[in-house]
């Protein structure tokens, strides 16, 4: 039961005022927010810069000659000079190049064709898929699983069928385990369709959140190209030079074979980049891998800020804060989140963005250490659980940026003082939806890219085997690609809307609130979710339905007036009846007994 004492670490204080609502109940801070961790904005806006301004100079010095140079000109180039040497061995016409014109033309027309719908399936395949999960969410999990537990059974039959018998039993084993493992959390299973069904409502509700999480994507992958050309131009800023390594050159004019001091054969040339360029490659893969995570995180801000506004846009049952005009339930605005998210919270997201590339730069390394030996594979096993926690932690911490403005530690401090109670307990079930709406996104996907082949290859089954067979199985891999790349960015928005619905869960509780109560009961589910405040004033122990609180609320004054109310009107009736039935019989029997005692 709820243990409810003082008020939480969001309470209204006047040190706090500044982080929460001026109404004092709200947690959503909608009033005017300061600028928070300016340094890593300064920071990042430093990095951008010279990523951008250094990228047009490298643009500017990349060799011209970069396309001439081949293979063959590496190793056997005696003077290291490209145009004597393509004038000794001129180049293949078209009519010698070994591209297939007949591959080339079956290709392009299938890209043609199949490319444009692909991309406008996907987007009505987007929003079927919000559909899915707000109105059928149970069943598109339960089908998911299933179809997932199907299909690595078949996989392992055709394995087996095929000549592969020991990766067709391994298949068969896991089918069989994961259909256990799935059996015995079915109910963790239903929790997780609910979780995703209140997600896919609060998306449907702030319906402007899908074009705005798709235009930061296309901004930002434009970013991202735009990093990537710099840094694959300036690694041809440099000079075509004698190799280092040669002992021994036997040439026969242009062409010459080349030794080590081994006697090994070694390439003749090599390019030696400038060595600015080298230090712009290192600060440009620094900038391409945390604008990366800056623009997840832009997204996961907006996500948060927006549907924050709409989830305490509906105050508490027996509060009097109201946010806005009227209690009624409104749509969060967009606008609003990307200005938190661009102006006043820009240097936290960029914080945030920064700690999580470091956490996948840590991951990617031990994972290549881990294929070392096996001290490396131990600590690898032990260090992932860990790293990833502390990712969702630090997408959590984010969230609560979103919604109180605060800066990013303040935040993650406050966050972890909310969870610190439960977060270990309640990981667990949060791996449910992202596996789930994984394998959904690849089934999807994997239909269409297998309807795409079909399709493909009845239009090239006419031509010669390598046009058969690799047209349809290029198209159908772009298609699948496509088709992915935009189911996965929904299903992130719908794990983005489940983490932002749990912290506001959480500070709702923390407040002694109730905003809304359907949220309460589904959270309620979750196994072992308690929610305590560092001092120990309130406590949440067992989770209750949803409408206990309300109730609570509702019933406590009743409760100390009814012993007033009660005990007078019981009284009287306990002494009345004894006093008229001791007195009445003895005046009717005493003058009967006269008659009776003269017989």
């Amino acid at each position: 039961m709820d243990v409810e004492g003082s008020p939480g670490i969001f309470a209204p204080t006047y040190a706090d005022n500044q982080f929460l609502y001026q109404s004092g109940v709200s947690i959503y801070n909608a009033d005017k927010r300061s600028r928070k961790d300016v340094g890593f904005t300064v920071t990042y806006v430093l990095l951008s810069a010279v990523a951008a301004i250094w990228g047009i100079v490298a643009f500017a010095s990349m060799d011209k000659n970069h396309s001439l140079y081949t293979i063959g000109f590496y190793e056997n180039s005696s003077t290291c000079d490209i145009q004597k040497y393509n004038a000794a061995h001129p180049r293949q016409t078209d009519a010698e190049l070994t591209i297939d014109a007949t591959f080339a033309r079956a290709f392009n027309k299938a890209v043609a064709i199949f490319l444009p719908i692909s991309a406008g399936l996907a987007l009505v395949s987007s929003v079927l898929y919000l559909v899915l999960f707000r109105r059928f969410a149970k069943a598109t999990v339960f089908v998911s699983i299933g179809l997932s537990v199907a299909f690595t059974l078949a996989l392992g039959i055709a394995s087996i069928i095929m000549g592969s018998p020991i990766v067709g039993v391994i298949l068969i084993i896991m089918s069989v385990i994961a259909a256990i493992f799935y059996y015995f959390i079915r109910r963790n299973l239903a929790l997780c369709a609910e979780l995703m069904a209140l997600s896919a409502r609060a998306l449907y509700e702030n319906a402007a959140l899908v074009p705005t999480a798709v235009l930061i994507k296309v901004l930002g992958a434009g970013i991202l190209v735009y990093g990537a050309a710099a840094f694959a131009c300036a690694l041809q800023v440099g000079d075509v030079i004698h190799n280092p390594a040669v002992f021994r050159t036997l040439s026969l004019g242009e062409t010459g074979v080349c030794y080590d001091t081994n006697g090994l054969i070694v390439d003749c040339c090599v390019f030696k980049p400038r060595t600015w360029a080298v230090v712009y490659c290192i600060f440009d893969a620094i900038f391409i891998w945390w604008t990366t995570m800056f623009i997840l995180e832009i997204k996961l801000y907006t996500v948060a800020d927006t549907l924050s506004q709409w989830y305490f846009s509906t105050p508490a049952s027996g509060s009097t804060a109201v946010v806005g005009v009227t209690s009624s339930l409104t749509r969060g605005s967009v606008r609003q989140a990307l200005r938190h998210c661009l102006t006043t919270s820009f240097g936290s997201v960029a914080f945030a963005s920064a700690i999580i590339t470091l956490i996948n730069i840590l991951r990617r390394v031990l994972q290549r250490a881990a294929r070392n030996n096996i001290v490396c594979c131990i600590i690898n096993c032990i260090a992932q659980p860990i790293l990833a926690l502390l990712q969702k932690f630090t997408s959590f911490a984010t969230i609560a940026t979103a919604i109180t403005g605060q800066a990013f530690l303040p935040a993650a401090r406050a966050v972890f003082d909310t969870l610190t109670k439960n977060f270990l307990q309640t990981y667990s079930v949060w791996w449910v939806p992202d596996r789930v709406l994984g394998f959904t996104v690849f089934l999807f996907s994997l239909s269409w890219g297998g309807i795409v082949f079909g399709s493909t290859y009845g239009m090239t089954k006419n031509n010669d085997y390598n046009t058969k067979w690799g047209v349809p199985a290029l198209v159908g891999m772009l298609c699948f690609l496509m088709m992915a790349y935009v189911l996965s960015f929904v299903a992130g928005l719908l794990l983005d809307a489940i983490n932002t619905m749990y912290i506001c869960f959480a500070f709702d509780k923390d407040q002694r609130r109730v905003t809304h109560p359907e949220v309460h009961s589904l959270f309620a589910q979750v196994p072992g979710l308690t929610v305590e405040n560092p001092d120990g004033n309130i406590m949440y122990g067992a989770p209750e339905p949803a409408p206990e609180p309300q109730r609570y609320t509702q019933q406590y004054p009743p409760q100390q007036y009814p012993p007033q109310q009660y005990l007078p009107q019981q009284y009287p009736p306990q002494q009345y009846p004894p006093q008229q039935l001791y007195q009445y019989p003895p005046e009717q029997h005493l003058p009967q007994k006269g008659p009776y005692t003269g017989l």
